[in-house]
């Protein structure tokens, strides 16, 4: 039977397959969210896809495009619910294009 390695964090991060006609597809984990009342800009931990408008097998294949509603962590902005808890997870909306840009950027969805 065969053993599972562990995996690190170059191994994790690196490119996941060349495609003949489109680049490279990486495994993105952070995003640069901009809050829309403080106007300032965050680089924050994705914490998984909530809704594609693309299609409804994006969301449960978790494939980011424009327009795609994601979590992120906000646990260390210290932003606080009306109950006076810390809020850990909150929704962001992608502004551009994950697939041509290489990056992902998300306004804060208050």
């Amino acid at each position: 039977m065969p053993k599972v390695k562990p995996v690190d964090g170059d191994e994790m991060f690196k490119a996941m397959r060349a495609r003949s006609k489109k680049g490279k597809a990486w495994k993105r984990v952070k995003a640069n969210v901009t809050h829309p009342e403080l106007k300032t800009s965050f680089q924050l931990d994705i914490l998984g896809v909530k809704k594609n408008p693309s299609s409804y097998l994006y969301t449960n294949l978790g494939v980011m495009t424009k327009g795609t509603i994601i979590e992120v962590n906000v646990s260390d902005l210290g932003l606080v619910t009306p109950s006076g808890k810390v809020a850990w997870g909150k929704t962001a909306q992608i502004t551009n294009n994950p697939e041509l840009d290489g990056c992902v950027n998300a306004v804060l969805l208050v």
